[in-house]
């Protein structure tokens, strides 16, 4: 084969890797992830709200469902189990808290 195919093919290997859709956890794979009691208790906080209402509760409404009233530590707490890659969320909008596995095409 001539060189130049040869590496043709392997510029589309490595795009369909590139391009391969990251798979998002499951509800189980969420629930079986090491959190600290406090992470645990928002993502149940959050899961139960979008199981209840259908929608995603404010950081106020976390605290106040918490039994806390400090707005800050929530939000800290919700923006680690961000990072941990259990919630999603939009920066600077309100309600787009949700756990990883509501897939809507508007949120990312």
């Amino acid at each position: 084969m001539p060189n130049s195919v040869v590496m043709q093919r392997t510029k589309l290997l490595i795009n369909r890797e590139m391009v391969a859709k990251r798979r998002e956890k499951t509800y189980e794979e969420c629930e079986g992830m090491e959190m600290t009691p406090a992470q645990r208790e928002v993502f149940l906080i959050v899961d139960e709200f979008w199981k209840r209402y259908g929608f995603s509760p404010t950081v106020r409404e976390i605290a106040y469902l918490r039994g806390k009233m400090g707005m800050k530590n929530t939000q800290r707490l919700v923006d680690r189990l961000v990072e941990l890659g259990v919630l999603k969320k939009v920066r600077k909008l309100g309600r787009t808290i949700r756990p990883v596995y509501i897939n809507f095409r508007n949120l990312e």
